[in-house]
C-alpha cells in the first residue's frame, strides 16, 4: 500500500468521525422530556464539554489532513523531477531547464572576452590575466555592425532581399576592380585565406579539361594537370591544394628560389620554365602557376612579367598572391607590381591591410565562361552568402581612396623609416631588400631625368615588409664564419655550430624586442640559406597595432641597445674559452643553441686524469649544481645547462663590454673549489664520526657488563632495581659519552652531570685538583661565565652534514653570548 492511498484512508476514517459524533449531538436524548432538569444537564454536557472537545478534534484532523495532502504533493513533485532529471541527464548544463537570463549569459560573455586566463567551470580561481583588447575606431565598429546588419537583412522577403544583394554585390565587385586595377574581373569573398585559391584552381582545371565537369577524374587520367609553387610559399600550401581538389601529391610542383642576382625568396623563372616544357615532354598539362606580390616571409616580388609572358605562351592560369598588391591602390603603382594587372586572378587582404577587423578575404579573376565559375564554386545563388560583402561596402565608402591611400602610405613610411636606422647598423644583415647596382654617374640629361623618376616611385627602393638578422659576416647569403674557426678537419663542424649559434642570438633578440617594444610586433622566421631572422612587416600589423614614428624610433634604440651586448659577448666567446681551457679544474662545453658567452663544467681534482664511474659521474654533476645554485646568489647571469650526456654544466648569459671575463672565470672556479673542499671535508668528518661512535658503542657496552657484573642482576630488573636504588643509590656517577668535533675525540659526560653545565676544555676548572671539589657548583660556575667574559671571545663552530649525495649544507652557529664551552654532540648509546 503506498503512502497516498494510506493518506486518503486516514482522511476517510476521520471524516466519518466527525459526521458520527455531529449526529448524536443531534439526536434527542430518551429522557430529554422526562424531566426539565436533565435536559439542561445533557444541554450544559454538550454545550460546555462535547462541542468544543468536537471543534478541537476536528480542528486537528483538519490539520492533520492538509499537512498529509502537502506530504503528499511534495513526492510526487520529488518524483516528477528526478524523471525529468534522469530523461535530461545527456544535456548540458547550460541548456537545462527553461532557459537562463540574458543578464547572466552577457556576464559570462563578457568575463570570456575580458579575461585571458579563466579557470575550469564550477571553480573559484581569481581572474587575473586580462586580455588585449583591440580598440575599434568608427571604420571598426561599422565592420562589427556590418555583420549585425546581414543577420537582420536575412529576414527580409526573398524578392526584397535579392534586390538588396544585387546592389550590394554589384558595387564592391565594381570599386574592387577598379582599386586594384583588375577590370572585368569577378569576385568571391571567403573566410579562409587559401579557400579562393582552391576555387580559382578547380576553375583552371574546368577550363584545361573540358570533359572535366562531366567525367572527373577519368578526364585527368592520360594527361594529370601541374601546380607550380614557389619554394618561397608557406608550408603546407601543396598538401592542402590537393586534398581539396582530389589530386595525387605528383601534381604540385615546386619551382626553386634564385639567388644569385641579390634576392633570396624570388621564383626562379627560366627553371620554371625549363620545368613547363620537361611536364609537357613527360604528356602532362601545365594548369596554374602561383606567383608573390611579396613572398609570404620576406616579402619579394616574383618577376610577374615574365611570369605573365610565360603563362601566355603555354596557356596556363597565373593566380597572384602577397601584401605588395596593396600598393595598386596607389597612385603610383610600382613597375615590379604594375604586371599583376595582367594575370588572371589574385587574392587581396583588405582586413589586415586597412587594420579593419571582420573584413572578408576576396579573390578577384577573370573567366570568359560564367557556367564553369558556377561549376568551381565561385558564384553561389544564396543571397546571404553573397552578403558577407557588407562590410567591405560600409567600409570602403567611409573610409573613401583617400583614406585608403593614407593608411598604405603609413604603413610603407615605417617599414621606410626601419630600413634607414637598420642602414647604420654594421652587424645587421637585410634580408628582404634586394641588392642593387651602384648609381651611375650623371653624364646626360636623360640620366637626370631617369634619376628623377626613379625618386617618385618610392616602393621601388622600400620594400613594405622588413627582414634583417644579426650575424658577424654580411659579406653573403648564408656565409658565416665562425670568429674562433682554423683550418682544419673540424672547420665545417665549428662552422655550423656558429651558425646555431647565431640562430640561438636572434632569438634571443626577436624575444627581447617583442618584451621591450611591443608596439612594433616582430616574428622569427626561419628562411632558407640564412637561418633564423626578424620580419617586421608594417602592412599587417600597424593599423592594428596604431604604430607610429616614435614607436619605429624606440625600437631601433632599443635595438641597437642589445645588438651592443650581442657584439660585447660575440667578441668575448673565443677568449672566454681560451681563459677556460688554461684555467685548472674548468672544462668548455659546446652548447651551440645557447645565446650567451658559453658554458663550462667544473672537474674535481681526483677526477681530473681519469674517466669518472657513473658514480663519479653523479658526484661531479652534484657539484656544479651546487657551483650554479651558489653562482645564481651572486649574479643572475649564470643558469644550469645540460651537456648531450644529460649531466649538469654552468652556463654564462650574455655579457656588456665592461665585463671582465677572467674574473668571472675565476668567479666560478674559486666557488667550485670551496665546494670541493667542503665536500672533502665532509667525507672526513663522516668518516671520522662513524668511527668513533663504533669505539663509544664499545665502550659503553665494556661499562655495562662491568657493571653487571659488579651491581649484580637485581639492579637491572626495572622495577626492582628502581626500589632498590631508591634504598641503597649506586655509588658510581652516571657516565656518558661526547662527540666533539672541533677535535674529533669522544669525551666523558662526568663533569656535564656533575655540574649541570658545559665545561670548555683546557680552562681552568678542567685543571683544578682537589681544592675544585670542595667548592660547590654555583661558586664553580660564577668562577668560569667570569673568566669567559674577561677574554670577551666570541666561538664559532661549523657543523656540516653529508647525508647523501644529492647535496651539500653549511651550518653555521655563531656564539652571541658569552661561550662557556665549544659544542659537543652526544653519542647515541647502544643498549
Amino acid at each position: 500500500m503506498t503512502q497516498a492511498s494510506s493518506a486518503s484512508e486516514i482522511k476517510t476514517m476521520n471524516s466519518s468521525i466527525t459526521e458520527s459524533l455531529e449526529q448524536e449531538n443531534k439526536a434527542p436524548s430518551p429522557t430529554a422530556n422526562a424531566t426539565v432538569p436533565a435536559h439542561s444537564l445533557e444541554q450544559n454536557f454538550n454545550q460546555y464539554f462535547m462541542n468544543p472537545m468536537l471543534a478541537e478534534m476536528e480542528k486537528n484532523v483538519r490539520t492533520n489532513t492538509e499537512i498529509l495532502d502537502r506530504i503528499n504533493q511534495q513526492m510526487e513533485n520529488e518524483r516528477k523531477d528526478r524523471l525529468r532529471k534522469t530523461m535530461s541527464a545527456h544535456i548540458p548544463e547550460a541548456l537545462k531547464g527553461s532557459g537562463q537570463k540574458m543578464e547572466i549569459i552577457m556576464q559570462t560573455l563578457e568575463e570570456l572576452i575580458t579575461y585571458d586566463d579563466i579557470g575550469d567551470e564550477g571553480t573559484n580561481e581569481k581572474k587575473e590575466r586580462c586580455a588585449k583588447i583591440q580598440h575599434l575606431d568608427k571604420h571598426g565598429q561599422a565592420s562589427v555592425l556590418a555583420h549585425s546588419i546581414v543577420a537582420y537583412i536575412s529576414t527580409l522577403d526573398e524578392e526584397h532581399l535579392k534586390k538588396f544583394t544585387s546592389k550590394i554585390t554589384s558595387d564592391c565587385e565594381l570599386w574592387l576592380s577598379r582599386l586594384f586595377r583588375f577590370t572585368d574581373s569577378s569576385v568571391i569573398y571567403h573566410e579562409e585565406d587559401k579557400e579562393g585559391l582552391v576555387k580559382v584552381c578547380r576553375l583552371a582545371m574546368y577550363q584545361k579539361f573540358p570533359k572535366y565537369v562531366t567525367e572527373g577524374y577519368d578526364a585527368l587520367y592520360s594527361r594529370p594537370p601541374v601546380i607550380y609553387i614557389s619554394a618561397a610559399a608557406k608550408s603546407g600550401l601543396g598538401h592542402h591544394l590537393c586534398l581539396q581538389l582530389g589530386l595525387p601529391f605528383s601534381c604540385i610542383c615546386t619551382v626553386p628560389c634564385n639567388t644569385m642576382f641579390g634576392g633570396v625568396s624570388k621564383m626562379d623563372v627560366s627553371m620554371l620554365e625549363k620545368l613547363i616544357q620537361d611536364d609537357i615532354s613527360a604528356a602532362k598539362k601545365p594548369t596554374l602557376v602561383i606567383g608573390y606580390a611579396g613572398t609570404p616571409q620576406v616579402g619579394q616580388v616574383d618577376n610577374l612579367q615574365r611570369l605573365q609572358e610565360i603563362c601566355k605562351t603555354n596557356s596556363i592560369w597565373l593566380h597572384v598572391e602577397g601584401n605588395n598588391l596593396a600598393t595598386l591602390m596607389m597612385f603610383s603603382v610600382p613597375s615590379s607590381v604594375q604586371s599583376a594587372k595582367s594575370g588572371d586572378s589574385m587574392t587581396v587582404d583588405l582586413s589586415r591591410w586597412l587594420g579593419i577587423p571582420a573584413l572578408p578575404f576576396a579573390t578577384l579573376y577573370k573567366t570568359p565562361d560564367p557556367t564553369l565559375a558556377i561549376a568551381a564554386g565561385l558564384n553561389a545563388f544564396n543571397p546571404r552568402l553573397k552578403l558577407s560583402c557588407l562590410s567591405i561596402w560600409i567600409c570602403l565608402q567611409s573610409l573613401g581612396h583617400d583614406g585608403i591611400i593614407s593608411k598604405i602610405k603609413a604603413s610603407t613610411h615605417l617599414a621606410k623609416k626601419l630600413f634607414e636606422h637598420i642602414d647604420k647598423l654594421s652587424a645587421i644583415k637585410q634580408i628582404s631588400r634586394e641588392q642593387k647596382d651602384k648609381q651611375k654617374d650623371v653624364t646626360s640629361l636623360g640620366d637626370i631625368f631617369s634619376r628623377a623618376i626613379n625618386a617618385l616611385l618610392v616602393f621601388e627602393i622600400v620594400t613594405p615588409t622588413v627582414v634583417f638578422r644579426y650575424a658577424e659576416d654580411a659579406s653573403g647569403p648564408g656565409s658565416i664564419v665562425a670568429s674562433y674557426s682554423s683550418s682544419g678537419n673540424k672547420e665545417y663542424q665549428q662552422t655550423d655550430d656558429n651558425s646555431t649559434y647565431y640562430n640561438a642570438l636572434n632569438t634571443w633578440l626577436v624575444d627581447t624586442l617583442q618584451c621591450s617594444v611591443p608596439q612594433v610586433p616582430v616574428t622569427a622566421v626561419d628562411i632558407n640559406k640564412e637561418g633564423v631572422c626578424i620580419r617586421y612587416s608594417p602592412l599587417e600589423t600597424a593599423q592594428y597595432s596604431g604604430t607610429t614614428e616614435e614607436d619605429i624610433q624606440t625600437f631601433a634604440e632599443c635595438l641597437t641597445e642589445n645588438l651592443a651586448v650581442l657584439d660585447a659577448t660575440v667578441a668575448q666567446r673565443h677568449r672566454f674559452r681560451s681563459i677556460v681551457e688554461n684555467t685548472n679544474n674548468l672544462v668548455p662545453v659546446n652548447l651551440p643553441s645557447w645565446a650567451g658567452l658559453g658554458a663550462i663544467r667544473y672537474i674535481p681534482d681526483h677526477w681530473l686524469n681519469q674517466t669518472p664511474t657513473e658514480q663519479g659521474k653523479i658526484d661531479i654533476s652534484n657539484i656544479n649544481g651546487e657551483l650554479v645554485h651558489k653562482l645564481k646568489s651572486m649574479d643572475t647571469a649564470f643558469s644550469t645547462g645540460h651537456c648531450s650526456d644529460n649531466e649538469i654544466c654552468v652556463r654564462f648569459g650574455l655579457i656588456t663590454a665592461n665585463t671582465d671575463v677572467e674574473e668571472l672565470v675565476a668567479l666560478v672556479h674559486t666557488t667550485g673549489k670551496q665546494i670541493e673542499e667542503s665536500s672533502k671535508y665532509l667525507e672526513s668528518m663522516s668518516e671520522i664520526i662513524k668511527k668513533n661512535i663504533d669505539v663509544a658503542n664499545q665502550e659503553l657496552q665494556k661499562e655495562s657488563v662491568d657493571k653487571l657484573m659488579q651491581e649484580g642482576v637485581m639492579r637491572q630488573v626495572p622495577l626492582v632495581g628502581s626500589l632498590i636504588n631508591w634504598f641503597s643509590p649506586p655509588k658510581d656517577p652516571t657516565k656518558g659519552r661526547t662527540f666533539n668535533l672541533n677535535s674529533g675525540t669522544i669525551e666523558s659526560t662526568e663533569t656535564i652531570y656533575r655540574y649541570h653545565m658545559q665545561i670548555q676544555p683546557g680552562s681552568s676548572e678542567s685543571n683544578t685538583s682537589t681544592t675544585e671539589h670542595s667548592k660547590s657548583a654555583g661558586e664553580v660556575k660564577a668562577g668560569i661565565i667570569n673568566q669567559t667574559t674577561t677574554s670577551n671571545k666570541l666561538q664559532e663552530q661549523t657543523v656540516s652534514s653529508a647525508e647523501d649525495n644529492t647535496g651539500i649544507e653549511d651550518k653555521t652557529v655563531e656564539a652571541k653570548e658569552p661561550v662557556i664551552s665549544e659544542t659537543q654532540a652526544e653519542v647515541p648509546v647502544q643498549q
